[in-house]
């Protein structure tokens, strides 16, 4: 007897297949975000004498630009569909 499903099911596993593989690539990619988040240089400013707002850290630059370059591998959040909401002062 002939399976005529066994085509169907073929297909069926490889697409199966590719999305297990792009959703290991995501993970794969948190993975690597999550790890340049931890590393990355913060500096607590509100040690500092002078400085008025102490809800506020600092980050070095190179790690924030890598950190983009992770997201932008994502590429979840369509920045070009968002809108900037103005930031909300007290």
């Amino acid at each position: 007897m002939i399976d005529r499903n066994k085509h169907t099911k073929s297909a069926s596993d490889t697409e199966l297949i590719k999305q297990i593989q792009r959703l290991q690539q995501y993970l794969k990619t948190y993975e690597e975000l999550t790890e340049k988040i931890r590393t990355a240089t913060v500096i607590d400013r509100s040690i500092y004498d002078g400085e008025q707002d102490q809800e506020w850290l600092s980050i070095h630059r190179e790690d924030y630009a890598q950190m983009m370059a992770i997201l932008a591998k994502l590429d979840l959040c369509n920045p070009w569909n968002q809108i900037i909401q103005p930031r909300m002062t007290k």
